[in-house]
């Protein structure tokens, strides 16, 4: 991992551990120095994008990967900083948040929020016509699943239709999907990284308006993200006034967060009441350490077919958004994402694990903790019921 990613979470402004700005100041000072000296390149053209390096396969993983985006397509991402230039990001930011009614399948009801960074602390604000219709259809009473997407993503993605067609197709829940996708649409991974925590104290603005004006229970809360979402929803339950039930992270982004020290910088157990991870590119895309109450490794961590772990294999298949697919599928699946608890993860790579077992996605038990491997198929349905244990 390259210099200008490490440890990018402590030069997050503002990050959850509130570093004083001089020491932010000098880290910043020294990653761009390195970044420069290092990853400095002729400027190419690719896509028709301005491109900062050669994509040569040596680099791969160092100053450039292939990530997909909310649709499951490789794209290219940058890991070093966008040229001084650019600026697609400039300016007041808008987010989007999107209220379904499980009731009444229709068009969603959308309130538009302001984001600025102008101080350290960052402000979210409602426009107040659409917030009100918003509230009048949101049901207290009901289950609430809040819905955030990733890198080069939208509301209209797979990664967020998938798990909100199914919770629809249950109903009697309130769904929000938040839409981030201006700040998320950037080649420069760097850029939608820092907007993460921007994002997460909008959707903990939610979350507050939400308890004290419509009596939500904090408990029903359930935040879901997935990649850079997952990050996002660890920011919200931090910066939230109420402690939300639950928390999902669906392949956290490794990329800028997983070297970085302190639970405080990325999604972790102390975010919400329960958080479970669903690891599905591990090491490579996703986290590869267990950071939730309960992770499970998914084949270890790897689809069967194609693996995460070759660059050839990137563009026939991408097990970083398999995540969202086994959860998806997780919600009214009969067969169940059946899995067995591990003592370690070197047990997982064996596939040496037994014991009592669990369902891994939406039905997962709450009391649960620990690590857990399970198998699957290589193609919808994912799901091998409890058939896989005998095999």
């Amino acid at each position: 991992m390259s210099n200008s990613l490490h440890c990018l979470c402590n030069i997050i402004s503002p990050c959850r551990n509130e570093l004083s700005g001089s020491i932010l100041l000098i880290q910043w000072f020294f990653l761009s120095v390195a970044a420069i000296l290092n990853f400095f390149r002729p400027v190419l053209v690719l896509f028709g994008i301005r491109a900062q390096v050669d994509l040569n396969e040596e680099d791969y993983n160092d100053t450039w990967i292939y990530m997909p985006d909310g649709n499951g397509e490789p794209q290219v991402a940058y890991l070093v900083e966008p040229p001084p230039d650019d600026n697609r990001n400039d300016g007041p930011q808008i987010i989007q948040f999107e209220y379904y009614e499980s009731s009444k399948p229709s068009a969603p009801v959308v309130s538009n929020l302001l984001i600025s960074d102008d101080d350290v602390l960052t402000t979210a604000r409602f426009k107040r016509d659409t917030w009100a219709e918003m509230a009048e259809k949101f049901n207290p009473k009901l289950d609430t699943k809040i819905l955030v997407h990733g890198w080069k993503s939208s509301t209209q993605s797979n990664s967020i239709k998938s798990i909100r067609g199914a919770y629809m197709q249950r109903g009697h829940i309130n769904v929000f999907a938040i839409n981030w996708k201006d700040q998320a649409d950037n080649i420069y991974y760097l850029r939608p990284a820092r907007y993460t925590v921007q994002v997460g104290r909008a959707v903990a603005k939610l979350i507050d308006l939400l308890v004290e004006t419509k009596n939500a229970d904090p408990k029903r809360i359930h935040l879901i993200g997935h990649s850079l979402g997952a990050h996002i929803m660890g920011y919200a339950g931090a910066y939230t006034k109420y402690r939300v039930g639950r928390i999902t992270g669906l392949d956290p982004a490794r990329p800028a967060f997983e070297d970085c020290i302190g639970p405080e910088n990325h999604l972790d157990r102390t975010d919400g009441d329960f958080v479970d991870v669903i690891h599905s590119c591990a090491g490579f895309l996703g986290f590869k350490k267990p950071i939730a109450h309960i992770d499970f490794y998914p084949n270890g961590g790897n689809p069967p077919q194609p693996g995460c772990t070759e660059l050839n294999q990137i563009f026939t298949g991408c097990s970083h958004g398999r995540s969202y697919e086994y959860y998806a599928e997780s919600i009214n699946s009969t067969k169940g994402f059946y899995a067995v608890p591990c003592n370690s993860l070197d047990e997982i790579k064996g596939k040496n694990c037994t014991g009592q077992k669990i369902l891994m996605g939406d039905p997962v038990p709450h009391t649960a903790e620990g690590i857990y491997y399970l198998k699957t198929n290589s193609k919808p349905e994912f799901a091998l019921g409890v058939a896989w244990l005998n095999l």
